[in-house]
């Protein structure tokens, strides 16, 4: 199978940087949130505890950004296939 020319993959920029965003942030909040849930088992101070519920619910809300980012560009990209295909 033959490459395509650089020419031809430039529109696909914008999703390249945008998995490429999803794609730390997802290996941030892994290595975060491992993290989070070590220190919550190794302490028994309930303030330290409500800060680390705190972060991991914080760092939870922007991953599910960035995912909603992901899925809204996937689906605007179908149906811009779709609606040119169905002639709209």
């Amino acid at each position: 199978m033959e490459g395509r020319p650089r020419e031809e993959r430039q529109p696909a920029d914008p999703t390249r940087k945008l998995l490429k965003v999803f794609g730390v942030k997802v290996t941030d909040y892994e290595e975060r949130t491992d993290a989070i849930l070590e220190r919550y088992d190794a302490t028994t101070d309930e303030a330290e505890r409500a800060d680390l519920v705190r972060e991991a619910v914080e760092l939870t809300a922007d991953l599910g950004h960035w995912l909603r980012e992901v899925q809204a560009h996937v689906l605007a990209r179908q149906e811009a296939v779709l609606g040119k295909l169905a002639g709209k």
